[in-house]
């Protein structure tokens, strides 16, 4: 499956205006990304967590890549997942009546999808590669 549907079902979600579609809108919206980021690192030779750690482990290697575009599409990730941990376990949260809101979060998800497809064309490609992998050997983190 193309993690991309997922932006097509968080837009279909939005629509309907409801507290529930918005908050499903949300999580959809941050799984299409998550899931294209973690393709990405994966054909790039990256090792990737099968738990919860995954999510953080994104976040980490996007964000110290080197690349400042890439840099800010992490911060934007990071922001994604938050509102969609909000929207999945916090029901006494309010704040998602605004389909406004949501659509706004749906585009941004879409320009993070674009970044990182992006990321497949060289030069980025060795760039985002030599980066995480610099940060990781100067940490000693062994993927």
């Amino acid at each position: 499956m193309d993690a991309k549907e997922f932006l097509v079902v968080a837009q279909k979600l939005v629509q309907m205006r409801g507290e529930a579609a918005i908050r499903s809108a949300f999580s959809r919206a941050y799984y299409a990304v998550f899931n294209v980021g973690n393709k990405l690192l994966k054909e790039l030779g990256f090792l990737l967590a099968k738990d919860a750690e995954a999510h953080e482990r994104l976040y980490i290697r996007l964000n110290n890549c080197g690349i400042p575009e890439i840099k800010e599409a992490a911060v934007w990730l990071r922001d994604l997942r938050k509102k969609r941990v909000l929207a999945d376990y916090e029901m006494d949260k309010s704040g998602f009546q605004s389909h406004t809101e949501c659509e706004l979060n749906i585009a941004r998800a879409k320009l993070i999808v674009a970044q990182l497809e992006g990321c497949y064309q060289q030069p980025l490609r060795n760039q985002l590669k030599t980066g995480i992998q610099e940060y990781e050997r100067k940490i000693g983190f062994n993927s």
